[in-house]
């Protein structure tokens, strides 16, 4: 038999109930020629008498158990045992639209240069309201980010795709490795390793997945997606963008924010080696004092970006826009002279 044409990597660990809803839109889709790696990571409820199930309805189905523990091995091990050219990331509480798969994998197969393609999604169900605002101003953001200059420039923002909505060459784990253990969003520093690789990754402007939230995701629960450990990964990948793609020829490089939150940020910089000359703020109680050692500035002794490199630390909603406005104004160029970090 030919190998299928996507793979598609689902990790489970106790998702009885929304398992079924959700290996049925992988069974609707219009691209019948793919295979689900299920990889079960030590369910203690009816999750892998389910999988059995559906196992033995569909020849599709392959059943594995984790030989290790968490989520980046089991989906080391599923990608490891994958059959197809493309792999196909999807989350046992989520689920897809019937022509995802399609639509995915001809996008790849007509874009040589691009390596990995996402998609839109929407933010479900509304009966966790109280839950759902940070989630749905994440998930308004990443849905703008669509071409593969828009990923690389906001890339240190946040994670630029919804984990389950990515679909990329298998060729791209052989070269460059897969996921990483650590006390870090697996897939946000797997999309910063690779695109600091060179790895094209573009967004199919549709909705292709429903992107469902509970209380009791990995993102609300585990202390690996909480905000301290977001910063901490990308001043690592920021202190490598600076020494190995940004042509700061001598500027000196100062933090725009001066907040709790930006200051708490700056320190991770600091600690991986950045040299920041100071921070820009515009709160007159702030300015003139110092902050982390550094001195704060108002935007009135920021210097000319031929002089200057910034690094936006300040990501309360609407603020990254304004700062990313005035800069340009200034004369500075987005990726050249400043990078939002929040």
């Amino acid at each position: 038999m030919s190998p299928p044409d996507v793979s598609i990597i689902l990790p489970v660990r106790n998702a009885e109930r929304y398992l079924s809803q959700c290996l049925d839109s992988v069974d609707r889709q219009t691209l019948k020629s793919w295979e689900l790696v299920a990889v079960n990571d030590g369910s203690i409820d009816q999750s892998l008498e389910i999988l059995h199930h559906y196992a033995k309805c569909d020849p599709r189905v392959l059943l594995l158990n984790n030989p290790g523990k968490g989520l980046a091995s089991a989906l080391n091990y599923g990608i490891q045992h994958a059959n197809a050219k493309m792999i196909a990331r999807m989350d046992a509480d989520d689920l897809m639209h019937p022509e995802r798969l399609e639509i995915q994998f001809t996008y790849l197969e007509q874009n040589p240069e691009v390596d990995l393609v996402s998609s839109r999604v929407a933010h479900f169900p509304k009966a966790h309201k109280k839950l759902r605002k940070g989630y749905e101003v994440y998930v308004d953001w990443t849905n703008t980010i669509i071409t593969a200059e828009e990923h690389l420039m906001n890339r240190f923002v946040d994670s630029p795709f919804a984990h389950p909505s990515v679909t990329f060459r298998k060729s791209i784990v052989e070269k460059f490795g897969g996921y990483r253990e650590g006390n870090f969003p697996e897939d946000f520093e797997l999309w910063l390793r690779w695109m600091g690789a060179g790895v094209m990754m573009e967004k199919i402007p549709r909705v292709l997945l429903e992107w469902r939230d509970h209380p009791q995701r990995a993102s609300r629960t585990d202390s690996r997606y909480h905000q301290l450990a977001f910063q901490k990964i990308k001043a690592q990948y920021v202190n490598l963008w600076l020494k190995n793609e940004a042509d700061l020829n001598g500027r000196r490089i100062y933090g725009w924010g001066a907040g709790r939150v930006a200051r708490k940020f700056a320190g991770h910089l600091t600690r991986e080696g950045i040299k920041l000359s100071g921070l820009i703020d515009l709160d007159l109680q702030k300015i003139g004092k110092r902050m982390n050692g550094l001195p704060v500035l108002s935007i009135k002794s920021l210097p000319p970006a031929k002089e200057c490199f910034i690094l936006i630390l300040l990501g309360a909603r609407g603020k990254r826009e304004e700062i990313s406005e005035y800069l340009t104004m200034k004369g500075f160029i987005p990726g050249r002279d400043f990078l939002p970090l929040a």
